[in-house]
């Protein structure tokens, strides 16, 4: 990009004098503002940065040599094959297999998000199966994580099977993470999403076979006793729902319910559309909030509730591969009081959606904010970072991906990357579920 708006133009016809582009007061104030950011960007090169942060040229970043495959996850090399990524992003590796340079800043802002000394390190590893995948239910009182590994066989090798296990936070940065798996009594089959909910944790069933998927709730103290909460939409059984948010203004529970169970054959074939849904407890009342999503999956509300984030992962394809050209899109919608309803207590609805950002490595799978409106995704190369504007503003690589996360302590965050949980010590503080 040049910060230079007078080049000379091709001569008038008729005339061997050349003319001048005349430039407006309000476009010589833009190119000014971008040249600023782009100095902003490439003076940070210069400066002390922790050797673990990365900085995308901007003007670099934009015409690339060569393209990598649309949503393909990148090519991840160790450092001592470390060679130039055609996005000009550092994809080496450690000897252990985590990125040597996992902060990635694509916009000034990410770093007040990182704040000067982020840490990345993993603080708990399973390689027999993988342990860490969904929900992330921060519980601050026991100080304990609660959360779903994705499908293995289980020891039939007939069945698929999916555990819950917790882990405890230690109050020290260089504190010992403890992990165990817990036995929910009765047993919540195909756990996935999961948020807290009064004094215990609410959890999304895929459900399995002739057992119908909904909402379960489960004590956070042995024998995790368990309640079925929901399980059907006016006799129709759920597809199979995945992710799920409670609103604090009513508490009402939302969550979404895309096909993926049935796809990966836990259920028969569907007998609803992929919706987004909100269920009031206190009135049992059941209704659709979002329809027209290909497969809707995470869930989130914003610091303040305003705005509802919905994310669409229909490029994953539920079996493993990726349609490069489906979705992998945040919706945002605005979260308001029912205009049509004549009663006193309208609940509330999702008006103006709008597409909020879209994820260039894989999908959007969890997605939750921070106190100053950021928002952030588990994808395919690890988590993204975009602005409240859905400007892409940072990344934190991870290989492998994130599938979903979740903040505990001010300026920490557990991410789940399936057979590894990493701790990501940062400045910005997370918005969590009133209590």
């Amino acid at each position: 990009m040049s910060c230079c708006v007078n080049e000379e133009n091709s001569s008038v016809p008729g005339s061997s004098s050349p003319t001048f582009q005349q430039v407006s007061p309000s476009l010589l104030s833009g190119l000014a503002t971008n040249c600023l950011v782009h100095q902003s960007l490439l003076s940070m090169q210069t400066t002390t940065l922790p050797s673990n942060v990365q900085i995308v040229d901007p003007e670099l970043n934009a015409v690339l040599t060569s393209l990598p495959d649309r949503g393909a996850e990148p090519s991840w090399s160790s450092s001592a094959a470390r060679v130039e990524s055609s996005s000009f992003i550092s994809y080496a590796t450690k000897d252990e297999g985590s990125a040597e340079q996992p902060f990635v800043v694509f916009q000034s802002e990410f770093l007040d998000i990182l704040g000067p000394s982020p840490v990345l390190r993993v603080v708990a590893e399973e390689k027999n199966f993988p342990f860490a995948h969904e929900a992330g239910i921060w519980i601050p009182k026991i100080r304990e994580v609660f959360f779903t590994s994705n499908q293995f066989c289980s020891d039939d090798g007939a069945t698929k099977k999916i555990t819950i296990s917790k882990i405890s936070v230690p109050n020290s940065p260089d504190g010992k993470y403890k992990w165990e798996v817990v036995l929910p009594t009765p047993d919540i089959v195909t756990a996935n999403g999961g948020v807290n909910y009064g004094d215990g944790a609410l959890f999304c069933s895929q459900g399995q076979g002739n057992i119908a998927g909904g909402l379960i709730y489960m004590d956070i103290k042995p024998p995790y006793a368990t309640k079925v909460l929901l399980n059907h939409f006016h006799g129709r059984p759920f597809n199979a729902p995945n992710d799920v948010v409670v609103l604090p203004f009513d508490g009402s529970i939302w969550f979404t319910d895309p096909n993926y169970g049935i796809i990966q054959g836990l259920r028969p074939k569907e007998k609803l559309p992929n919706h987004v849904y909100a269920y009031d407890p206190k009135k049992g009342s059941l209704r659709v909030v979002a329809d027209g999503l290909s497969r809707p999956n995470g869930i989130s509300f914003s610091h303040d509730y305003k705005v509802c984030y919905i994310t669409d992962t229909s490029t994953y394809d539920g079996t493993g591969g990726l349609i490069d050209h489906a979705q992998a899109t945040i919706y945002a919608y605005d979260v308001v009081r029912s205009t049509g309803s004549t009663k006193p207590d309208r609940p509330y609805v999702l008006v103006n959606r709008r597409v909020f950002a879209y994820a260039d490595c894989g999908a959007p799978d969890g997605i939750k904010v921070d106190l100053d409106g950021n928002v952030y995704a588990g994808c395919l190369d690890g988590l993204q970072v975009w602005d409240s504007d859905g400007v892409l503003i940072g990344k934190i690589l991870v290989p492998g991906g994130v599938a979903n996360f979740c903040f505990t302590d001010p300026g920490v965050l557990l991410l789940f990357n399936e057979n590894r949980i990493y701790e990501a010590r940062i400045k910005a503080v997370g918005s969590l579920v009133r209590e």
